[in-house]
């Protein structure tokens, strides 16, 4: 951004055109137990997967304990970060990227897609 150094480019939600411009902006994450907020944060990135391990350790930080409990949607879900919230023991409730998709009629009967194969 011209006028802001900072600011990554980014889809957002209200596309009143309805083109896919991108504009600039940051991905604010907040933080919350108990309906209130406990941390926030701005990140440049456009994904929330690669915000929620360096969103997890600024909670950290500023409480000097790791969140007992996870709860996102499918935007967070990484094998990194399922990784990084079981080594630090957190509850996660998290789902994976593909879980709206492998919910679909056409994907499930497909038994030569990668996703289903059996693994014994």
């Amino acid at each position: 951004s011209k006028t802001d150094n900072d600011a990554t480019f980014m889809r957002m939600k209200e596309d009143a055109m309805r083109n896919g411009q991108t504009k600039p902006g940051y991905n604010l994450q907040i933080g919350t137990e108990n309906q209130f907020i406990t941390d926030f944060a701005l990140f440049p990135n456009p994904t929330d997967t690669l915000t929620l391990i360096p969103f997890l350790q600024s909670f950290s930080n500023r409480y000097d304990r790791m969140a007992h409990t996870v709860v996102a949607d499918s935007g967070y879900g990484s094998e990194e970060n399922y990784r990084f919230m079981s080594e630090n023991g957190m509850e996660a409730y998290v789902k994976y990227n593909y879980f709206h998709m492998e919910q679909r009629p056409r994907f499930k009967p497909d038994p030569f897609k990668a996703e289903n194969f059996y693994y014994n």
